[in-house]
């Protein structure tokens, strides 16, 4: 099993003896905040290990080294983006050496700088920049303090895109299988061993994780920022927001500015384990910051300084946050039809001001580990910091419910970059599951993702609430936005016939989307069109089989042709 690689050595994090671009499986020491800590921070430097040039996407290059220049780009940037796993009628997705949709590059016509094109699929298909923009839970977008986008990318490891590969889960129509009768769901890998599928699939070394997901928040700099060498950097493209046909906006800089991780471990299987990172200039002035103000409010002398009620503030003249019922349009919200204002434009008349709300603190035992890091790390990743990590704890300040003595170690994680606006968010799951403790303006990762289940699979009520029977309680939303390759099929039986014909008028007008066929809604003659068109048995669903591992001369011919 990996482990931590930097747990009581003296080389650091970039010593080639400890193999620090391997990303670790579990902590050394579960019962121990510290180990967590160090944990947390030997993902964060395996996951920025330079790629190897012509290697298989996530592949590090063991030559080369984090903490030496010049460095190569980030091995998870070459992960398995969200949009690409979870593609249009639950079409299959391809493989991790050849995805049916790789990320696209663009060059102008003027002869610019080639790089990738972020929005969009490919060259040719329509642009959904919304889905880069928009908060989870609050759909509002961030803006930093030239008012610009806050750029979201969601990645997955090569272990979780096995799984769902090999068990057809981009495809709703398995998922809903998975709980029919004589239907089986499989359990997400937790170390990335042969063992952890069926048939066993064999893996390289630096890609025996268990399920890993993430999700990087990414801010536009200025020419002072992208100077200041503090903010690990980008250079893409953005997507036209109107159309596909119109050429893409760009070429713009954006430094990391946040990063959730996600991970099943084999001592985290009830909870999973959550860490999260900011950078340093977010909230506070710290010396050093060549702008004189933080990314996302003015200081502590401007007119309207942090703290903010609620942790947020876009009215700069009575310094107030938003209504949250959305009566204010202050920031605004994504818009349905998926077209914003130009994403590459600066207007810091639309700044969000943004505060860490005060119960969200850094256990000191988790700063002592980011001095030790950071100590140890060149710029630009001293610049960044582990807010706390979620493991479980026995007796812990925080449950997750349905099961009572399922505990975690902290009621309070929030990312500012990520949960702008839901640092208070009252959501459903209480400090103590018996409710004798509750702390209603509470928030971290397991209150949400409490409820993520997969499509199709049984809930248990818990104080009023329906919650994945704990077996399948999967905390993760991602198979969630799969589609379906038989999208009519309403009762999930594989074939559309009057049964489902039923169902749809019973819930015509309705906005549920598990009713709208056609994705839009409301439930109407649309809706009503694809279901006749669809009538009859079910196309299968079936994945391919295993693909074959590529070998040393494809991945080189495959890097050419790139």
């Amino acid at each position: 099993m990996a482990v931590a690689a930097s747990e009581g050595d003296e080389g650091g994090p970039c010593d080639p003896a400890t193999k620090p671009w391997i990303y670790p499986t579990d902590a050394v020491d579960t019962d121990d905040p510290v180990s967590w800590a160090r944990f947390a921070w030997d993902g964060f430097v395996a996951l920025h290990w330079p790629q190897l040039e012509g290697g298989s996407p996530g592949e590090p290059d063991t030559t080369a080294s984090l903490c030496d220049e010049p460095r190569g780009r980030p091995a998870y940037l070459q992960w398995m983006q969200k949009a690409q796993l979870l593609l249009p009628g639950g079409a299959y997705p391809g493989t991790w050496d050849e995805p049916t949709y790789s990320t696209p590059m663009y060059t102008p016509s003027d002869g610019g700088p080639t790089l990738p094109l972020l929005g969009a699929l490919s060259k040719t298909t329509a642009p959904n920049l919304v889905d880069e923009f928009d908060e989870a839970f609050s759909h509002r977008p961030l803006l930093d303090q030239n008012g610009r986008y806050v750029l979201f990318q969601i990645f997955l490891n090569r272990s979780e895109f096995e799984y769902i590969r090999q068990n057809g889960y981009y495809d709703a129509a398995n998922q809903y299988a998975a709980f029919q009768p004589g239907g089986e769901f499989a359990g997400f890998p937790k170390t990335g061993k042969p063992s952890d599928f069926d048939p066993p699939v064999v893996l390289p070394d630096w890609a025996q994780q268990g399920a890993i997901e993430l999700k990087a928040s990414w801010k536009q700099l200025d020419e002072v920022e992208i100077a200041s060498g503090r903010f690990f950097m980008q250079d893409v493209y953005y997507a036209s927001n109107i159309s596909a046909a119109d050429p893409p906006c760009g070429p713009v800089t954006v430094g990391l500015v946040g990063l959730h991780v996600l991970q099943l471990t084999p001592s985290t299987s009830a909870t999973w384990f959550w860490a999260t990172f900011e950078h340093v200039d977010n909230v506070d002035l710290l010396p050093g910051n060549l702008n004189g103000v933080p990314s996302f409010n003015p200081g502590p002398d401007a007119t309207c300084p942090p703290p903010y009620d609620n942790g947020y503030s876009c009215n700069g003249e009575i310094c107030t946050p938003s209504d949250p019922s959305g009566a204010t349009d202050c920031p605004p919200f994504a818009p349905e039809g998926g077209v914003l204002p130009n994403v590459c434009d600066a207007d810091p008349a639309r700044a969000v001001n943004v505060s860490r709300v005060p119960e969200m603190t850094t256990p000191d035992d988790v700063e002592s580990v980011n001095e030790e890091y950071r100590s140890r790390l060149p710029a630009p990743w001293s610049h960044y910091r582990l807010l706390n990590t979620i493991q479980p704890e026995d007796g812990g300040p925080a449950c997750i419910p349905p099961r009572e003595g399922n505990t975690v170690n902290t009621t309070y994680l929030t990312n500012v970059t990520m949960e702008t606006y839901t640092q208070y968010y009252q959501f459903i799951s209480l400090p103590k599951c018996d409710g004798t403790e509750a702390t209603p303006r509470s928030m971290n990762c397991t209150d949400c993702h409490a409820v993520a289940r997969p499509l199709g699979a049984p809930t248990v009520e818990y104080g009023g609430v329906e919650f994945p029977d704990p077996q399948y309680q999967i905390f993760t939303f991602l198979l969630n936005n799969a589609r379906s390759s038989c999208p009519a099929d309403l009762n999930h039986d594989r074939v559309v016939d009057a049964a489902d014909l039923g169902i749809l008028t019973a819930n015509w007008g309705s906005e549920d989307r598990a009713y709208r066929i056609d994705g839009s809604g409301p439930v109407g003659g649309g809706d009503l069109g694809m279901l006749i068109a669809s009538w009859g048995p079910c196309p299968s669903s079936a994945p391919p089989a295993a693909p074959r591992e590529a070998s040393g001369f494809q991945r080189l011919a495959r890097s050419v042709r790139r």
